[in-house]
């Protein structure tokens, strides 16, 4: 198989934050990478286009469950996360993804992704 481009790592990644949420889990960077195949280091664009899905549907930020596994940050997103919030707003915003719905909503399809801003 290629390389799949940033719109197919996010429909990849999707279902795989779905679950966590369910679980009410956060994922490293590094166990996202075991699950999809997609490298750590590469996987920015592709949760920036989940981001972006989730803020124009007005649904919690669900990639804010992928975090750091190591270093000052651990447990919280990277610093390409693009929202710059306090300790107090990433842990309500967690629970919020935790507490969500996901089934009953809309689920992104590829071409949703394709052009979208990427972080």
């Amino acid at each position: 198989m290629g390389q799949l481009n940033q719109s197919q790592q996010a429909m990849l990644i999707w279902p795989v934050l779905l679950l966590a949420a369910q679980m009410q889990r956060v994922l490293t960077y590094g166990e996202l990478e075991g699950f999809t195949g997609i490298e750590a280091i590469g996987q920015g664009k592709a949760l920036g286009m989940i981001h972006d899905w989730c803020k124009h549907k007005h649904y919690p930020i669900l990639n804010s469950i992928v975090v750091e596994g190591h270093g000052a940050g651990v447990g919280f997103p990277g610093p390409g996360f693009p929202e710059q919030w306090t300790l107090e707003q990433h842990l309500a915003e967690r629970a919020r993804v935790f507490a969500f719905n996901w089934s009953t909503k809309d689920k992104p399809r590829s071409e949703d992704f394709v052009g979208a801003k990427s972080a």
